[in-house]
């Protein structure tokens, strides 16, 4: 079983995304896959330890992984996943597909050319 630290940010507003996790809402995680980057997030396996930390906060939770699901597009993801597993209150799949798209713009260049190069790895994770 290996441990992984993750960090990320609000969507809207601060912690918004850590409450989610925190109240069992958020039961799938995201990355962009990158299959030449050290953080290789299509190597989590089942069974295996996320520690997720607020970049708003500092706080940490844990959470055990279920599943994980590679997707060469964001697009092929929602299709398969519940979306309001992944952004709870979301709504559909195209609502999904616009925050991605808002995302791919707050957080640059690498993050979009991951995701349109080679995908996205949906993680499934419970408490």
């Amino acid at each position: 079983m290996a441990t992984w630290f993750l960090k990320f940010s609000s969507y809207k507003k601060p912690n918004d995304i850590f409450d989610f996790l925190r109240s069992g809402k958020k039961t799938i995680e995201t990355r962009p896959y990158n299959p030449n980057k050290q953080n290789n997030y299509s190597k989590v396996a089942l069974g295996d330890l996320i520690i997720f930390e607020s970049t708003d906060t500092g706080e940490k939770i844990e959470k055990v992984v279920t599943f994980v699901h590679l997707y060469d597009s964001i697009e092929k993801m929602v299709l398969n996943e519940p979306v309001n597993e992944i952004l709870p209150g979301v709504g559909s799949p195209e609502k999904l597909i616009k925050v991605y798209d808002e995302l791919k713009d707050r957080w640059g260049k690498d993050y979009r050319d991951e995701l349109e190069k080679y995908g996205i790895v949906a993680i499934g994770i419970k408490q």
